[in-house]
């Protein structure tokens, strides 16, 4: 079995998200995100649930077709990237007030432990996606997972 091979910049990249994160918070939220990258990060939750011993990761994504999401886990880290693309930005809107991203984004999520990938269970509802993944024993390096898509009942 081969030894687990720790990444001695993931300390550093966590530390860094997280200052940029209480930054943002602190000095403009989203917008100046938006304006410093040219993209924006969709509002997330993240927390673990001990009844079912799982790391859930909820985004508000709505307007955004599951689809053209890629969800990826890679070590201890969850990548979401896609884009919201405005259907009727023509060029000729004159903004009153403006609050809606639109963009690509790519969200890195640290995560806390390893998950079992092979369970992860990720769906859309209502402008939520919500991802679902198991506590593991091991790690696996990387993979890329699907989104269900759940019917309003």
């Amino acid at each position: 079995m081969a030894a687990n091979k720790h990444n001695p910049f993931a300390d550093f990249e966590r530390l860094s998200s997280e200052i940029e994160e209480m930054f943002f918070r602190f000095y403009g939220g989203p917008r100046l995100r938006m304006m410093k990258s040219g993209s924006f990060q969709p509002l997330t939750d993240v927390y673990y649930v001990k009844s079912t011993n799982s790391v859930i990761v909820k985004l508000e994504i709505a307007g955004i077709n599951p689809d053209d999401l890629r969800l990826t886990v890679q070590d201890k880290t969850l990548i979401i990237d896609g884009s919201r693309v405005d259907p009727q930005h023509d060029g000729e809107k004159v903004y009153q007030q403006m609050e809606i991203d639109y963009g690509h984004f790519k969200r890195k999520i640290m995560l806390p432990v390893s998950v079992n990938v092979e369970k992860v269970l990720a769906s859309y509802l209502d402008g939520f996606l919500t991802i679902e993944m198991p506590v593991a024993e091991r790690t696996v390096s990387a993979v890329n997972l699907i989104i269900h898509v759940k019917d309003k009942k």
